[in-house]
């Protein structure tokens, strides 16, 4: 609703937020009509749009001490699961980390986790991570793998199941993003992939769970693995439905 006062912007556009004015590099979003340059301000930071983890991400990068906060693009610990239910996008995530870089910020402000004060090497970790399970991934489907589970299961298999649910994520997002770079086999469907996702893969997963449950000799440890991969299934299910 264009009526309550908002402004479309696209970048190079000033506002003034508690008295601090903010430069947009670039931006294609609304911000209120009361958020821009009225009076003056001091120039805090520069704003603008790292799409990858979400397609409507913003960073702040601050002027006097040339910080810049990420949001969840980086984490504290290991690397971010990238939402597909919210735009998530593995080529944006690759040309935000290296807009990240070319702008050489003292300090990474992540949404959690402490603060990284060596940004180029957190960031080239992450950019190795990614090039390495895609990869993976596409090694996987080169041996024949074409459901959600069996790329996963090739991919992370020095990984604990339990991740196995938000990794899946990350791999449909590498799956389109070969896709894009025409680098899958002809004779792999990504329509019939697509199918053994949800549910499909959720079965999947649960059994394997519930049979390495069973071959463990500790009964408690047993009984908490099961329940957990119940409880697990579950979640995501109604996860899966909602979304």
């Amino acid at each position: 609703d264009w009526s309550l006062g908002y402004t479309s912007v696209s970048g190079a556009e000033e506002i003034c937020i508690g008295g601090q004015r903010l430069r947009i590099i670039s931006a294609p979003v609304r911000i209120l009509d009361s958020m821009k340059v009225a009076r003056p301000c001091l120039l805090l930071g520069w704003i603008f749009l790292i799409q990858g983890h979400t397609d409507g991400h913003m960073a702040l990068l601050h002027v006097s001490t040339h910080s810049l906060i990420v949001g969840d693009h980086c984490v504290g610990q290991g690397s971010a699961v990238l939402d597909m239910t919210a735009g998530g996008n593995m080529a944006e995530y690759f040309k935000t980390t290296y807009k990240l870089m070319e702008l050489s910020p003292h300090a990474l402000i992540p949404m959690h986790g402490r603060v990284n004060l060596w940004p180029k090497y957190m960031l080239c970790g992450y950019l190795k991570n990614r090039r390495n399970r895609e990869s993976s991934i596409l090694e996987a489907i080169e041996n024949g793998a074409k459901t959600l589970f069996d790329i996963i299961a090739y991919t992370y298999a020095d990984v604990d199941r339990t991740l196995w649910i938000p990794a899946a994520s990350n791999v449909r997002l590498h799956v389109d993003h070969l896709a894009q770079q025409d680098k899958l086999p002809k004779e792999f469907s990504v329509q019939k992939f697509q199918r053994t996702c949800g549910l499909r893969f959720l079965s999947r997963w649960t059994l394997a769970c519930l049979r390495s449950g069973f071959q463990l000799k500790h009964p408690k440890l047993r009984t908490a693995i099961l329940l957990g991969a119940v409880l697990i299934a579950g979640f995501a299910i109604w996860y899966s439905i909602r979304s």
